[in-house]
Formats: C-alpha cells, structure tokens, sequence
C-alpha cells in the first residue's frame, strides 16, 4: 500500500483527565492550524485500540502516535495504562505489529523508551523505527515536545522522515524540554539499532 507522510493520532487518559490533558489532540490540532492533515482517535479499551490500529492499517496514514500513561515497575515501564484497564508492553506491541509495516510509531508516554515495546514491534513487523520518552515527561512538556518535532519534520512540505532528519530535530525538540529520548530503527538490511537523544543532565 501506498501511503502519505500523515499522522494518527491515538489517545487513552484516566476519567479524570479527559477534559483537561488531551495532549494529543492539541498536537493533531496544531498541525492542522498549519494545513498538514492529520487523524485523532480517543480509545477508552483494549479492543477499541484494535479497531483503530486495525483502521490505521487499512488507511494511507504512514505515522502511529500513542499518547497514554505508563505502567511503571521501578524504573522501567511494564506496559501501558488505557482508560479502563492496562496492557503490556509486549501485548501491544503485537496488537500492532501486523499494521505497522513501512510505518513508524511515536510513542508519548513515561518511560515507554525503557519497555520491550520497541524491540518487540521491530522484531514482530516491519516497523521502521519507535521514538519515546526515556524517563517521566510532564504533559505541557510532551505537548512542546511534539509540536516543535512534527513541526520540523513536515517544514517545507516535506514528504518523508529519515532517520538522519528524525535525530537531528529530536535534539533540537529534547534542548527545549530537557528531556531525552530513545529511537529505535532498522536499518535497510534489516539490522535493528537504537541511540539516545537529548541533554544527558536535566537542569537543577
């Protein structure tokens, strides 16, 4: 399938925080205000997930954001928290993986960079690359963060994402929140690799 440089936007929160902290859908808003089109999805469970995953597959979208809390054991995220119940790391990244092939995924939420979520996904498809945080990121500054990256990366009407462009406008977006992330990616023989990006120390 053909598809175009355009983002799905999928979103999960507690009760609670529907009305106040929909960070992903202030960023597919953003990119609209700018004339890029873009797609959001609000999912409350596991099998609402799957029928947007299984939509996505089926659309001309070429980028999966996921914007939902992390389930946090200790310093490594264990899977994923959605409205009305969790899944792991490894569950969802099977729930994905056969549609994410040619495709990348975006991840925003706590510590996903330390899950099996991106080795999983890039083993089971053939996802091209997963970003997501490294450590705990605050709403306002996961919201700045992807802004200013898609902003950049679809500047000038750009049509794709390398991964050299990827890396290059990470460390410009992760300066401004002080925060750092992990990219995991294939390379075209098929080798799976993975660096970290952004300022090693958060200021004091």
């Amino acid at each position: 399938m053909i598809t175009k440089p355009t983002v799905c936007f999928v979103e999960s929160l507690g009760f609670l925080e529907e009305q106040t902290h929909k960070e992903g859908e202030i960023i597919a808003r953003t990119l609209q205000l700018s004339g890029k089109r873009s797609a959001y999805a609000y999912v409350r469970s596991k099998r609402e997930l799957s029928a947007v995953a299984d939509e996505f597959g089926e659309s001309k979208h070429r980028y999966f954001h996921l914007s939902c809390h992390g389930v946090v054991n200790g310093k490594t995220a264990a899977g994923f928290h959605l409205t009305t119940e969790q899944i792991g790391s490894d569950d969802l990244a099977r729930l994905l993986a056969p549609h994410m092939d040619g495709r990348r995924v975006f991840l925003s939420s706590c510590l996903a960079a330390r899950s099996t979520f991106a080795a999983t996904l890039l083993k089971e498809s053939k996802c091209l690359s997963v970003l997501a945080p490294m450590n705990n990121i605050n709403f306002d500054d996961a919201a700045v963060f992807w802004t200013a990256f898609y902003h950049l990366m679809f500047k000038g009407g750009q049509k794709s994402m390398s991964t050299r462009r990827i890396v290059t406008n990470v460390g410009i977006c992760a300066s401004l929140v002080a925060e750092r992330f992990r990219l995991f990616y294939r390379l075209t023989n098929g080798e799976m690799k993975e660096t970290t990006i952004g300022p090693m120390k958060r200021p004091k």
